[in-house]
């Protein structure tokens, strides 16, 4: 590693690099700022290594490279290209940082600074108004209460693995389970049911990817296994399906006392599908539909009672990747997802509270909330950055500190 040189400076751009990013909504341009200026020294202090761990990592920068090109089919070029940019240093300081920090340092390092937003959040009296629902919901430092639920799970998966990891000194492991249960309370205290089962549900997949590839089974066993496995998950899928189509998940939601449009999230889809069928294979381009004076997007800020320019998504990845980028973006999307899930179950063992242990905890979670949000891909985002740390952690061999 070249950082083992001084684990102070090291810690110290991983702190600010994840701070920016969890007080992206807080600070707004001053928070962007201080990432990109924390990124590029560390990039650039080691040019030859950002060059080398990129290329290493080519496969995180395929779907960039579609969302850079877009800017040319772009109604807003200029503000694409703006945000393209950012989306790429995002990524390319995320693969530095990955691969340079050790393990356990950046573990200690981001929970620090998470735990200083956790404690804010869980204190804070910030709340929004849901337009279609009219609920008022705590949304703490962050902008909604959609990105403190995904915030605070990714929060959580760091707690979870730094408070188990065995390599680790106990009072860093102590920092890790005071993050866990404050993360938990703040999710609990957003009332968000889609990220407790998520978070829920995550945790479980995770810990039975553990101790399913830690068991001894011969390579024939074990491919059959893979296969009843894949078709379970695609039964449960088209159970999932069908209920929407025959009316059982309207009449389950009604029982518990949700809404059956998840906020207004089929109502959206809906309208996603007209605009994937305009432009089915490129799409509208990155992160050009949401923009002040796009016809499109002001009613759909208008039906859901939003006020116009604020950051929005079609609460779907599939759809939202669609609509930006087109079957083309859909299937690189598709094929880096299949990438990830064979990467996690060709491992022949995964330890808990490992580097692979870690990012299964977070890949499980993100592709569970993959149907109800779209938050892959964004620039200055936690989600964004822990993902790509993830993939660094998924090709390497497993770190234990």
């Amino acid at each position: 590693m070249l950082i083992k040189k001084d684990h102070l400076y090291a810690s110290a751009w991983a702190l600010l690099a994840v701070g920016a990013l969890l007080f992206n909504s807080m600070f707004g341009g001053v928070a962007a700022l201080i990432f990109l200026i924390a990124g590029l020294i560390y990039a650039a202090s080691g040019v030859t290594f950002t060059l080398k761990t990129c290329k290493q990592n080519w496969e995180l920068f395929l779907i960039p490279a579609l969302c850079l090109t877009s800017v040319v089919w772009s109604d807003i070029p200029i503000s694409a290209l703006r945000a393209n940019i950012q989306f790429l240093l995002t990524t390319v300081f995320a693969v530095v940082i990955a691969s340079r920090l050790t393990f356990n340092l950046f573990l200690r390092s981001a929970a620090l600074v998470m735990l200083i937003a956790m404690l804010m959040s869980l204190f804070s009296s910030r709340t929004a108004l849901n337009g279609m629902t009219g609920e008022i919901s705590l949304i703490g430092i962050f902008s909604s209460k959609n990105y403190l639920a995904i915030n605070t799970a990714m929060c959580m998966a760091l707690a979870l693995t730094l408070s188990i990891n065995k390599k680790i000194d106990y009072t860093s492991r102590a920092l890790g389970v005071l993050l866990l249960v404050i993360s938990t309370l703040v999710l609990i205290k957003a009332k968000s049911l889609g990220a407790i089962i998520f978070v829920i549900g995550s945790i479980l997949i995770s810990f039975f990817i553990v101790y399913y590839q830690n068991l001894s089974l011969d390579s024939f066993t074990r491919s059959k296994f893979n296969w009843f496995l894949f078709f379970t998950f695609l039964f449960l899928m088209l159970v999932i399906i069908f209920s929407l189509v025959n009316g059982s998940f309207n009449e389950f939601m009604y029982n518990i006392g949700k809404d059956p449009t998840l906020t207004g999230r089929t109502l959206l889809w809906e309208r996603a599908i007209n605009l994937i069928a305009e432009k089915p294979l490129l799409g509208v381009g990155f992160q050009s539909l949401f923009y002040i004076g796009n016809n499109v997007a002001e009613d759909i800020w208008a039906i859901h009672h939003v006020p116009s320019g604020a950051g929005f998504n079609f609460h779907n990845m599939y759809v939202d990747i669609s609509v930006e980028l087109g079957l083309l973006g859909l299937f690189l999307y598709l094929v880096f997802i299949i990438m990830v899930i064979r990467k996690i179950f060709n491992f022949k063992h995964i330890t808990l509270g490992s580097s692979h242990f870690f990012a299964v905890v977070v890949m499980s979670y993100l592709f569970l909330q993959t149907f109800l949000e779209a938050v892959w891909f964004e620039q200055f985002t936690v989600v964004h950055f822990l993902m790509c740390v993830s993939w660094v952690y998924l090709k390497e061999e497993e770190r234990y500190e």
